[in-house]
C-alpha cells in the first residue's frame, strides 16, 4: 500500500511542478474506505493541526496510548512529503527506538514489536508534527469489506470500526443496515445463498 502511494505522490509532484502550483491539503486513506455521510473539509481545516485523523476513543478494543489511527490521515500541503513517501520513511525510521518505547507487557519479552499505528505515532512525534484527533462525525467513513455472496449479490460490512466521543458517526436511513463482518454468520449465509440458487 505505501509503496502504491509513493508512486502516486510522485504523479502528485509531476503535476504539481507542471502547473506551478501545490495542494492545499491531501488525503491519504485506504482503498476499502466507505464514506457513510457527506464530508466537508471546511469542518477540519479550521482547526490547528498539521494533519488530522480519526479519535477513534471509544474504539473496541480501544487504542493504546502509543498509537493513532492510520485509517485515515489528512495533511497540510507542508508536512504532506513525509507521509506521500511514506514508504521511503520507514526505511529510515528507527523502529527499535519504537519498540524500545513500548511497556514490556506490550513487548511481551521482544516477540512483540511496533504495529502499523505505533509508527505512525511514532513518525509524527519524531517529526514534531501537530497531530489534530477529530471526530468521526467530520471524517464519516468506515474501512468496509464488499463480499459476492453466492447468488452473485454483494453485501457489505465493516471489518474495522471507529467512533468516537464527540460528535460520533450516526447511520442514516441508507447504511444503518450495516455492521461488523465479525458478527455475521458467513457459514448460514453463504449455505442460505447457496441453497436458494440451487432452488431457482
Amino acid at each position: 500500500m505505501h509503496l502504491a502511494i509513493e508512486n502516486l505522490w510522485a504523479s502528485v509532484l509531476k503535476w504539481e511542478a507542471e502547473e506551478s502550483f501545490k495542494y492545499d491539503y491531501v488525503m491519504f486513506l485506504r482503498d476499502d474506505s466507505l464514506w457513510l455521510n457527506n464530508f466537508n473539509i471546511d469542518n477540519l481545516v479550521k482547526k490547528e493541526g498539521d494533519i488530522f485523523i480519526p479519535a477513534c476513543d471509544v474504539r473496541d478494543p480501544p487504542l493504546d496510548p502509543h498509537e493513532i489511527s492510520d485509517h485515515i490521515l489528512i495533511s497540510r500541503r507542508n508536512s504532506a512529503d513525509l507521509f506521500g513517501k511514506y514508504y521511503s520513511t520507514l526505511f529510515q525510521t528507527d523502529i527499535k527506538g519504537c519498540t524500545d518505547d513500548l511497556s514490556e507487557k506490550i513487548r511481551m519479552n521482544g516477540k512483540r514489536g511496533c504495529n502499523s499505528e505505533m509508527i505512525l505515532k511514532w513518525v509524527t512525534d519524531e517529526q514534531r508534527l501537530k497531530v489534530t484527533r477529530v471526530s468521526q462525525g467530520d471524517i464519516p467513513f468506515q474501512r468496509s469489506a464488499n463480499v459476492e455472496l453466492p447468488d452473485g449479490s454483494n453485501m457489505q460490512c465493516f471489518h474495522k470500526f471507529c467512533q468516537s466521543e464527540n460528535f460520533p458517526l450516526k447511520p442514516t436511513k441508507v447504511n444503518k443496515h450495516l455492521t461488523m463482518c465479525k458478527k455475521i454468520d458467513w457459514n448460514a449465509l453463504f449455505l442460505s445463498k447457496m441453497n436458494n440458487s440451487a432452488s431457482e
